[in-house]
């Protein structure tokens, strides 16, 4: 059977004549009953604490900037690892954890390798509260080898970049390609790297990293939302 007429088949099965317009959609994307769902602020960040916990990832909650540093030195320290990663100094940080960095003598990207980090620090761009999902976009001093290479990944984010679904987080990289770009690389994270073969013997962490832990951050940032490579 030709191209054709396998096409024609379907189309009759169908019901449908060859080369007929396509049938008229009532509905695209998301129901209204779910797209525009009304959650307060905190509803949001508590269902993607607990999604993304049951997803074996793991919430360190931070009050301030302060907070963070504390708790991000106290887990360096915990991990010993022989080698940290993170991103640059011009990326977009939600929080300045430089202090800490340095103690640690992170290796920076672009300025040191980090193919061998066993430890990789990054910010993210959104948190999404339905599926627990980390959405990072990188470029510039945010290099996505920070998080793919090592076995623990470690993400500081603030609680206002969490949003309700991924269709926010489309509408919001629709609305940055339209104003300037859309960033040459997204990466959907939700929980540590699985995999599973023919038999279903699932495996953590072979292509990603086995743990992964977001320091959340309660209070407010100014650039907060900022985009890599972005001033």
């Amino acid at each position: 059977m030709d191209r054709a007429a396998f096409l024609a088949n379907i189309a009759a099965r169908l019901g449908r004549n060859p080369g007929a317009p396509p049938a008229h959609r009532d509905a695209v994307g998301a129901p209204d009953f779910w797209a525009h769902r009304t959650s307060s602020r905190e509803e949001i960040v508590e269902t993607f604490c607990a999604r993304f916990q049951a997803l074996a990832g793991e919430i360190v909650r931070c009050e301030d900037e302060i907070a963070v540093r504390r708790a991000l030195d106290e887990t360096l320290g915990h991990l010993h690892a022989r080698s940290i990663g993170a991103w640059g100094r011009e990326a977009p940080w939600p929080a300045d954890v430089e202090p800490v960095l340095a103690k640690w003598q992170v290796r920076r990207f672009g300025e040191a390798p980090v193919t061998d980090i066993d430890v990789g620090i990054t910010g993210a761009r959104f948190g999404v509260a339905d599926t627990g999902t980390l959405v990072l976009t990188t470029g510039g001093a945010a290099g996505r080898t920070v998080h793919q290479v090592p076995l623990v990944h470690i993400v500081i984010m603030r609680e206002e970049q969490i949003v309700q679904s991924l269709g926010d987080v489309m509408a919001r990289l629709r609305h940055d390609a339209q104003v300037h770009r859309l960033p040459a690389y997204v990466h959907f994270i939700s929980g540590p790297s699985r995999s599973s073969d023919i038999e279903n013997d699932q495996t953590i962490g072979v292509h990603g990293p086995a743990r992964v832990i977001c320091f959340l951050i309660r209070a407010a940032g100014p650039d907060a939302m900022k985009q890599p490579g972005r001033s």
